[in-house]
């Protein structure tokens, strides 16, 4: 059996996150749910975004200064709409109302 082209490229190619420090990880991920949220804006994504953040604080991954900014980004949609931000905006720049 010959390996496909995709298990080559993941044996040939180095590990990402094995050069990425804890701190960049942590901001990559935290990163990805921060896009999810501000485009879905549900508060289940909200409370899993804040858990991750302080875990990552916990842990010495996220310092202090990081997690405040990422608080105060979010502390302004303490309460989402049901239409999601993305659709707002795209509603609002086409003379949606």
């Amino acid at each position: 059996m010959y390996p496909s082209n995709l298990q080559q490229k993941r044996k040939n190619s180095p590990r990402r996150s094995a050069e990425l420090s804890a701190h960049q990880n942590a901001v990559n991920t935290i990163g990805k749910l921060l896009v999810a949220y501000r485009v879905n804006g549900h508060p289940d994504q909200r409370a899993e975004l804040i858990g991750m953040a302080k875990m990552a604080v916990a842990l010495g991954a996220l310092d202090t200064e990081t997690y405040a900014y990422l608080i105060d980004l979010i502390s302004q949609d303490d309460t989402p709409s049901p239409t999601p931000p993305a659709c707002q905006r795209r509603a609002a720049s086409v003379g949606m109302h």
